[in-house]
């Protein structure tokens, strides 16, 4: 594998960095020299959640930055480069917070997001790197389509579960829980047809990433079940009693059943076939889900949340963000993926 194919997704993780540690990026100000002084010293108490939720974020910008730079054996530089990469931007994006109002810069903070780049880039050593990274790396060439294709796709994936974390965004649906357009006009139809087609958009999706065609049924149903879990468990432990059911329906329950079902004959389709209609059914979905959702402001949307801590407004912010724009890469990616592969048999064909 060479680098260059991993410096694409290592831009998406640090602008995914700079969303959550930025938002709402003005209006700007010069910080006064005690604002400077405080992001210095010592924080008069330490939150656990924000400390962990530091070192989540950074981790896989320590395994990226490792890959982007890594060389045949290398290993050990372009582990130091990337944990030196993470603490730059760590330090770069706390100075910049200073500049806004309403963001607490902390050098404590870097310490966090430093520790988490390191983490990263330790799946790189060894045993660790043997028994578990190198054996992943395999996998992934074996079950995806290669290259920088199949990397596009996974990250895609990935950015889908961490927009699940917000159990306050309905499941394959826009907007958020408790907002005025929540309740779903036509008995119910727009909503589960919304929750249908996403669902069979998404595992087309998965369908088209997978080298082989089988097992995407299975992957799907995994996926699936993650994302309901995370939603499950988000809304038990954030959120107020009173709207903690809401982020799941009937409508959305029989909307998930109806997607499968569609699922089920169409992924024996051909790939490029599985890639068309996978287009039409997200593009449908998100259509559907666009014209009925609504969202409240950030500040009454914080309020229907029991979890009194600093990272929970940048972790709204950032996967209502990823939530919305989801459907949209997908398609993207799916477009691009297709024409892809049109250009190719036509080169086949034409020898």
């Amino acid at each position: 594998m060479t680098a260059r194919r991993f410096r694409g997704l290592l831009a998406v993780w640090v602008l995914l960095i700079g969303y959550a540690s930025l938002y709402p990026f003005g209006p700007l100000r010069l910080p006064p020299a005690e604002l400077v002084a405080a992001a210095l010293a010592r924080p008069r108490y330490v939150i656990p959640f924000d400390v962990v939720l530091n070192v989540l974020a950074y981790f896989p910008l320590g395994v990226l930055a490792t890959l982007a730079v890594a060389a045949p054996g290398r290993r050990a530089r372009a582990m130091a480069a990337a944990v030196a990469f993470g603490a730059a931007l760590s330090t770069a994006m706390e100075a910049c917070q200073l500049l806004i109002p309403g963001r607490v810069a902390s050098i404590y903070d870097v310490f966090a997001n430093a520790a988490g780049t390191a983490t990263g880039a330790l799946a790189f050593a060894d045993p660790f790197y043997s028994v578990v990274t190198l054996p992943l790396g395999r996998w992934r060439e074996r079950a995806l389509v290669p290259g920088a294709w199949g990397d596009a796709g996974l990250m895609l994936l990935a950015l889908w579960l961490i927009a699940q974390l917000n159990p306050a965004l309905p499941f394959f649906g826009a907007g958020n829980i408790g907002a005025p357009g929540d309740e779903a006009p036509v008995g119910g139809i727009v909503e589960w047809g919304a929750v249908a087609f996403g669902i069979c958009g998404f595992g087309l999706f998965v369908s088209v990433l997978l080298a082989g065609e089988q097992g995407s049924l299975r992957v799907t149903l995994v996926l699936l079940s993650v994302a309901l879990w995370l939603k499950f468990v988000g809304a038990t432990l954030f959120l107020q009693p009173y709207v903690s059911g809401e982020w799941v329906t009937m409508q959305r329950l029989l909307g998930i059943a109806a997607g499968l079902a569609a699922l089920a004959p169409l992924r024996r389709l051909p790939r490029a076939g599985r890639a068309y209609v996978a287009i039409l059914a997200i593009l449908a979905g998100a259509l559907l889900s666009k014209i009925f959702g609504a969202y409240t402001p950030l500040e009454e949307l914080l309020r229907i949340f029991r979890w009194p801590y600093g990272q929970l407004a940048n972790l709204a912010t950032l996967t209502r963000f990823l939530h919305e724009l989801w459907p949209f890469a997908a398609l993207a990616f799916l477009i691009a993926l297709f024409l892809r592969d049109r250009r190719a048999a036509r080169a086949i064909i034409a020898q």
